[in-house]
């Protein structure tokens, strides 16, 4: 996102390659931790979702936790016009700081115990924006630092939206950086304790989107937000969709018929006949998940274990009985073939007692005079 194709944001955009040392920003404790260099600062600014604002209300000091964003030389926050401390940072000295932790340091003493972090603080004065075009800019800047693409995918705020809403430009001038890597600076004698130091590290993971409970059953997720629970860490198993005609091959779990998928292999299957729905729910919570749906009603369902690198087991594939014969058995192991995060795989693996010429044409081959049937890459 290139927040500067829209409206100017600011008059001075060009980044200063230091920030202005004063008495309140010069580092002290453990100064080699410390920098004032603006592309580390902004680094820090840039990967952060939340800042804490803290602003002086009545004589009584106030922190404020809210969404940024950083545009050049510029630090937006939005908020209500009725939010007391919003309005309290127009025309008032601001100190907004934001603090991204990346490990646990455990040493062989409790003393030394410690956390890996980036933190950086600006002090300044808030700005109210009035200009309707630099507003409108920053809201969109704010939207797209959630999500790289998500405002070509929602309405824009209304001039009532805009008219209820408050943005504070905060000038990036006066600040500092702080940070700490690496493991347990343990003292010499206690080296050899029988005690485990290093360091468990941390990092900010999505896991799967949830929908809205109030979205059609064809709305399909959208690419701004698979993206970025994707760049959220590998926690993250973002549904996969693939529209073929009038059928919807998807991976979003929300979509699964759990009743309908436990009720067929319960009594239906002949290679999970009588499974408990705790061990089902248990089975479904560790695996890669397929459904085949029409008009939201689900039609077909398949699972996939794997380490998503070598080898991938593909069980409780099946088609119910009023929708067979019309191919939706070959899409449905087509599209697990060929989702992008199992291509890769280099074996296959299923069982199956009757459906051996329906995998034959997708390239498995049987492993034995038994069900298994093997697919190499």
């Amino acid at each position: 996102m290139d927040a500067l194709s829209q409206p100017p944001l600011a008059e001075n955009l060009v980044e200063a390659r230091q920030l202005t040392v004063t008495p309140r920003t010069t580092l002290k404790r453990a100064p080699k931790r410390g920098s004032h260099e603006r592309a580390a600062l902004d680094a820090i600014f840039d990967e952060a979702l939340v800042c804490h604002v803290g602003v002086v209300i009545d004589g009584s000091p106030r922190v404020l936790p809210t969404a940024h964003v950083r545009v050049g030389d510029a630090l937006y926050v939005h908020g209500s016009r009725k939010n007391r401390l919003m309005t309290a940072m127009i025309g008032q000295p601001v100190a907004v700081t934001v603090t991204l932790i990346d490990g646990l340091v455990m040493s062989r003493t409790a003393f030394h115990h410690s956390m890996n972090y980036r933190s950086a603080v600006i002090y300044g004065v808030g700005v109210d924006v009035v200009d309707v075009a630099e507003k409108r800019a920053a809201l969109h800047a704010l939207v797209e630092h959630i999500a790289v693409g998500r405002s070509k995918e929602t309405r824009p705020p209304v001039e009532s939206e805009l008219a209820a809403t408050l943005v504070v430009r905060v000038p990036i001038d006066e600040g500092s950086v702080k940070a700490r890597s690496g493991s347990a600076i343990d003292d010499e004698e206690t080296l050899g304790d029988d005690s485990w130091a290093g360091v468990i590290p941390l990092k900010l993971m999505a896991l799967s989107p949830q929908r809205d409970g109030k979205l059609s059953s064809g709305q399909r997720i959208a690419s701004s937000v698979a993206a970025r629970a994707r760049q959220l860490g590998m926690g993250a198993r973002v549904p996969y969709e693939q529209q073929i005609g009038d059928v919807l091959v998807s991976t979003d779990p929300q979509r699964v018929d759990f009743p309908m998928v436990h009720a067929f292999l319960r009594d239906e299957s002949y290679w999970a006949r009588g499974v408990s729905e705790d061990a089902l729910r248990t089975a479904f919570g560790h695996a890669l998940c397929f459904g085949v749906y029409r008009g939201g009603q689900q039609l077909g369902f398949a699972r996939v274990v794997t380490d998503f690198a070598r080898i991938a087991y593909l069980g409780d594939v099946f088609i119910q009985a009023s929708e067979r014969g019309r191919g939706l058995g070959k899409m449905l192991v087509e599209a697990v073939l060929t989702h992008p995060d199992l291509r890769s795989i280099e074996r296959w693996v299923l069982g199956t007692a009757d459906a051996h010429e329906l995998y034959a044409r997708l390239g498995f081959v049987r492993a034995e005079a038994g069900r298994y049937m093997v697919r190499r890459a």
